[in-house]
C-alpha cells in the first residue's frame, strides 16, 4: 500500500486529527463569512446599519493580529492548550454576539470572534507541520483550500436561512457549540503533540 496516499494520511490517529484541523478551518472561514447575508436582520434588530461594515472589520482585525501571534504562542502554551484556548475565545465571541442587546455588544462579540477565528486557524496550520509527515503536506494543504471553497459556499447560505428565519442569533449559537466541540476535541486528540516532529517515516 502507498505511503503517501490518503488511506495512509488517514491511518490510526490522523483521521481524528485531520478532521479536527478540518473543522479548525471550518470554523474561521464560515463565520468570516456569515455576516454577508445575516447583518440587514441584525441591523433590524439591533440598529446600527451605518456599522455594517465594522462587522466585517473588527473579525478581521481581531483574526490578523491573532494569526500573527498563533506561532509564538503555540511554543510558549504547547498546542495543544493553545488550540482549547482558542476555541473557548471564538466560542465566547460568538455567545457575546448571539446575545447582544445592542450593536456595540455584537461588534465587540464579532472581534473576539476574530481573535479566536484567527488564533484557530494560526494553530491548525502549526498542527499540520506538527502532527503530519512531510509526504503528506500537499494533501493537507489541498483539503484545508477545499474546506475553505466549501465554506465560502455554506457560510453565506447558513447565515441566510437563520436570517430568513426571524432567528439570526442562533447561527452565533451554532457557531459556539462547534468551537466548544474543537476545544474539547482538542484536548483529547493532541496529547503528547506539543512539539514539532520531523517525518521520521511513521
Amino acid at each position: 500500500m502507498s505511503r503517501e496516499g490518503w488511506n495512509d494520511l488517514l491511518a490510526g490517529e490522523r483521521a481524528p486529527r485531520f478532521a479536527l484541523i478540518c473543522l479548525g478551518v471550518w470554523l474561521n472561514a464560515a463565520d468570516s463569512l456569515v455576516t454577508a447575508t445575516i447583518m440587514p436582520a441584525v441591523g433590524e434588530d439591533l440598529g446600527g446599519y451605518a456599522y455594517f461594515a465594522w462587522a466585517v472589520a473588527g473579525f478581521l482585525l481581531g483574526a490578523i493580529l491573532a494569526g500573527a501571534s498563533a506561532g509564538r504562542l503555540s511554543e510558549k502554551l504547547g498546542l495543544r492548550p493553545a488550540i482549547a484556548i482558542a476555541g473557548l475565545v471564538f466560542a465566547g465571541g460568538c455567545a457575546i454576539s448571539a446575545a447582544a442587546p445592542n450593536v456595540a455588544v455584537f461588534l465587540a462579540g464579532r472581534l473576539l470572534q476574530g481573535i479566536g477565528g484567527g488564533w484557530i486557524s494560526g494553530f491548525s496550520m502549526v498542527a499540520i507541520a506538527f502532527l503530519f509527515p512531510e509526504r503528506h503536506l500537499a494533501r493537507v494543504f489541498a483539503a484545508v483550500s477545499g474546506v475553505w471553497g466549501v465554506a465560502t459556499l455554506l457560510g453565506p447560505a447558513l447565515g441566510g436561512v437563520f436570517a430568513d428565519s426571524g432567528e439570526w442569533r442562533m447561527v452565533f449559537w451554532l457557531f459556539a457549540l462547534q468551537a466548544v466541540a474543537f476545544s474539547g476535541a482538542g484536548l483529547l486528540l493532541l496529547r503528547g503533540a506539543a512539539t514539532p516532529k520531523a517525518d521520521t517515516g511513521v
